[in-house]
C-alpha cells in the first residue's frame, strides 16, 4: 500500500514523461555500447528497458521519493506511437510497387509459416501435456511476426529494398493480418475459460478481415497521395510533414476500429504516401522523428519483462518455447522463400527476419490470461519467448548482413 501511495503521488502523465525521458536517454547509451561491440543497437535498447524497467533499477532508484521508471497507460501510448512510426517508415520505403511485385509470394510465405507455426505448434504442446485451450493459445502466440525488429535491422543495413527485404516486410505484413484474424477467431471462441471450436465462424472471420484490409489499402492509396499534393501548395511550414504523420495515425486508428492491428494501418498509410511527389521530404522528416520514437517502443518492450517471478521452471519453459518458435517460423519462411529467391543466403535472411515475435503475441497471451485460460507462468513464458526471439534474430540477421556489405552498398547506388 505504501508503494502504491508513493507512485500515485505524482500525476500519471508526469510519471509517463519522466519514464519516457529516462528510457530514451539510456536507450541511446546502451545502443551506442552495443553498436561498439558490433551488435545491433536495437538489442541495446531492449536491454536498456530491462535494466531500467520497474522490475529492476527503475524501482530501486528513487527521485524525490518516487520510482525512476513506472509503466502506465500513458507510457504504453508512447510505445504505441513508436511502433506506428516504425511501420509508417517501412511503408514509405516499400511503396505500393513492392507490394504488387512481391504480394503473391509474400502471401504464400506468410500463409505457409503461419499455418506451420499454428498447427505443428499446437500438436507439439498437446504432446507435451498442455490442455487443449492452453496449447491453442500458446500455438497462436507463435504466429505473429514483429515487424518493428526486422524493419529496424534492415534499415540499419540499408536493405529494405533488396529482394529479400521487400519479400520479408510484405510477408510480415500479411503475417500480421493472418495473426489478427487468428486472434479474432480465438477471442470469439473463448467462453468462460474454455474454447468452443467453430470452423464456419473461423472462415467467415478470415474472409471479413481480408476484405477490410484490401478496402483500407485501396482507399488510402487513392486519397492520401492527393491529400499530400494539396498540402504542398500551403505556405505554412511543416504542412506536408504534418499531413503525412496525421495520415499514419488516422489509418492506424481506422485499422484498430475495424478490429485490425494499428500497425497494419500505419504501414498501409506509408505505402500510400510513398506514391506522393513529396516522398523524399517526408522520409527525411520521419527519419528524425524515429530517432526518438523507435527507441521508446523497444525500451518499453524490455521494461515489461517481470524479473521478479522468474524461476528455473519458467526459464526452462521459455527456452523450449523459443526453440519451437524459432524452428517453425524459420523452416516455413526459408523453404517457401527459396521458391522465389533461388538463393540460400537470401532465403536464410528471410527465414531469420520472420522469427521475431512482438506485441500481438503479448496481446494474445493477455486475452487468454484475462479469461483464465493460461496461468501467470505461461504468460511469462510467452513474454520471454518474444524477447528471446527478438534478441536472437536481431543478432543473427545483423551478422548475416555484415557478411555482405557490398550488397547493401549496391542497393544505395
Amino acid at each position: 500500500m505504501a508503494a502504491e501511495a508513493v507512485i500515485s503521488g505524482m500525476d500519471p502523465i508526469m510519471r509517463a514523461i519522466v519514464t519516457i525521458s529516462v528510457l530514451i536517454f539510456f536507450a541511446k547509451i546502451f545502443a551506442s555500447v552495443f553498436s561498439s561491440l558490433r551488435l545491433p543497437s536495437v538489442i541495446g535498447e531492449l536491454f536498456a528497458g530491462i535494466v531500467l524497467g520497474p522490475y529492476a533499477l527503475g524501482t530501486g532508484i528513487k527521485v524525490f521519493g518516487e520510482p525512476l521508471v513506472v509503466l502506465n497507460d500513458y507510457v504504453d501510448a508512447f510505445a504505441e506511437i513508436g511502433v506506428i512510426m516504425i511501420l509508417f517508415s517501412a511503408g514509405l520505403e516499400m511503396g505500393l510497387a513492392s507490394l504488387r511485385k512481391a504480394g503473391g509470394w509474400a502471401f504464400l510465405i506468410a500463409f505457409t509459416e503461419s499455418m506451420l507455426s499454428l498447427i505443428v505448434g499446437y500438436q507439439i504442446f498437446i504432446y507435451l501435456g498442455y490442455p487443449q485451450p492452453v496449447a491453442l493459445v500458446v500455438a497462436t502466440s507463435l504466429v505473429a511476426t514483429s515487424l518493428a525488429v526486422s524493419v529496424r535491422i534492415l534499415e540499419d543495413f540499408h536493405a529494405l529494398t533488396t529482394d529479400e527485404g521487400t519479400l520479408l516486410i510484405n510477408a510480415a505484413v500479411i503475417d500480421d493480418v493472418l495473426s489478427v484474424i487468428i486472434l479474432a477467431v480465438i477471442s470469439s471462441l473463448t467462453i468462460k475459460g474454455t474454447m468452443v471450436l467453430n470452423i464456419y465462424a473461423a472462415v467467415r472471420t478470415a474472409i471479413i478481415f481480408f476484405i477490410l484490409w484490401g478496402l483500407m489499402l485501396m482507399v488510402s492509396v487513392y486519397i492520401l497521395p492527393r491529400m499530400i499534393e494539396q498540402m504542398t501548395m500551403l505556405k505554412a511550414e511543416g504542412a506536408v510533414e504534418a499531413a503525412a504523420i496525421g495520415s499514419a495515425f488516422i489509418m492506424a486508428a481506422l485499422a484498430g476500429a475495424l478490429g485490425l492491428s494499428p500497425v497494419i494501418g500505419s504501414y498501409a498509410a506509408g505505402m500510400a504516401v510513398a506514391e506522393s511527389k513529396a516522398l523524399a521530404r517526408i522520409k527525411e522528416f520521419i527519419r528524425h522523428i524515429n530517432q526518438i520514437f523507435s527507441p521508446v517502443f523497444f525500451t518499453v518492450m524490455g521494461a515489461k519483462i517481470n524479473l521478479t517471478i522468474f524461476n528455473d521452471q519458467i526459464l526452462f519453459g521459455m527456452v523450449i518455447l523459443t526453440v519451437i518458435a524459432f524452428s517453425l517460423k524459420f523452416a516455413g519462411s526459408f523453404l517457401t522463400s527459396m521458391l522465389k529467391l533461388k538463393d540460400v543466403s537470401k532465403g536464410i535472411r528471410v527465414g531469420i527476419g520472420m522469427v521475431p515475435r512482438g506485441e500481438l503475441s503479448i496481446v494474445i497471451a493477455s486475452i487468454a490470461l484475462a479469461s483464465n485460460i493460461i496461468s501467470d507462468a505461461i504468460y511469462m513464458e510467452i513474454a520471454g519467448m518474444v524477447i528471446l526471439t527478438s534478441l536472437t534474430s536481431s543478432i543473427l540477421l545483423s551478422k548475416l548482413y555484415e557478411a555482405v556489405p557490398a550488397e547493401a552498398e549496391a542497393v544505395l547506388e
